[in-house]
């Protein structure tokens, strides 16, 4: 190890945690994500933008911009350009409440819903094969520890 991980350990060695280990598993982490996510079809939706379409596709209700921060985790801002992106592609409408017409939900378009069918089987090819490489119950084993984390993160549940 260098001298500079060296000193850099020691200045922020914690507790019983290792940062250098903790960097390791979140590195990780993110190439798990990254690697499901293969690059985006020409002219493709985001993936970013794929999730936004998918969320209020499989929403019970009209979802709103707040709503759709809240569910993904990102910040309203990015969420409205997300937003924008999405309506100047002619995938999403914004229907303008009766009540204040300032606030409005979000619904798909029959060009939207054409992108979605044209590009889900792209972004989750990677999912599908993962599924069958490890197995149902490796599987579901993962996306339930995986659930209660990010739970855990977005609820502030997990302690410093």
């Amino acid at each position: 190890m260098s001298f500079a991980v060296n000193v850099m350990k020691e200045v922020y060695m914690m507790e019983d945690y290792n940062w250098v280990d903790m960097m390791e598993k979140m590195q990780e982490i993110r190439l798990f994500s990254s690697l499901h996510i293969r690059g985006k079809r020409k002219g493709a939706t985001s993936p970013q933008e794929l999730d936004i379409l998918s969320r209020i596709v499989l929403s019970d209700t009209p979802l709103t911009p707040l709503d759709l921060s809240a569910l993904t985790g990102l910040s309203k801002s990015a969420v409205s350009r997300l937003i924008e992106s999405l309506e100047k592609k002619d995938f999403l409408v914004k229907r303008y409440s009766e009540k204040d017409k300032r606030s409005y939900a979000l619904h798909m378009t029959e060009k939207g819903s054409l992108e979605l069918k044209q590009t889900y089987h792209h972004y989750l090819e990677p999912i599908y094969r993962l599924r069958r490489t490890i197995g149902e119950e490796h599987f579901q084993i993962l996306l339930r520890e995986i659930k209660e984390a990010n739970h855990m993160l977005k609820n502030k549940e997990v302690t410093k």
